[in-house]
């Protein structure tokens, strides 16, 4: 599912031009990739906005973080922790 749009995602980047176009499309694509692996329920229309606001704060990471290296934020979680709050409510808990 399609979370967000490119001008969005501009517009939160506060990007003027159109010179990030490609990068982004793909920063888009992998949070929403993310996201779709990691919520495992039904995400009702309340929580559109949640999902919304947690997918411009994975592409952002994304953008701010292009060359991944020791100084890399991490909490050993392959998600931002900020992003994990936001998406938490929609993940059942998987017991294997």
């Amino acid at each position: 599912m399609q979370w967000i749009t490119l001008d969005e995602a501009k517009h939160h980047l506060r990007y003027d031009d159109d010179a990030n176009d490609a990068a982004l499309a793909m920063y888009i694509a992998a949070a929403e990739s993310a996201i779709n692996r990691y919520i495992n329920t039904t995400v009702p229309d309340t929580g559109i906005d949640d999902i919304k606001a947690a997918a411009l704060m994975l592409v952002g990471y994304f953008d701010d973080n292009r060359n991944a290296d020791k100084d890399t934020p991490t909490n050993g979680n392959y998600l931002p922790q900020p992003v994990v709050s936001l998406l938490y409510p929609y993940r059942q808990p998987v017991i294997t």
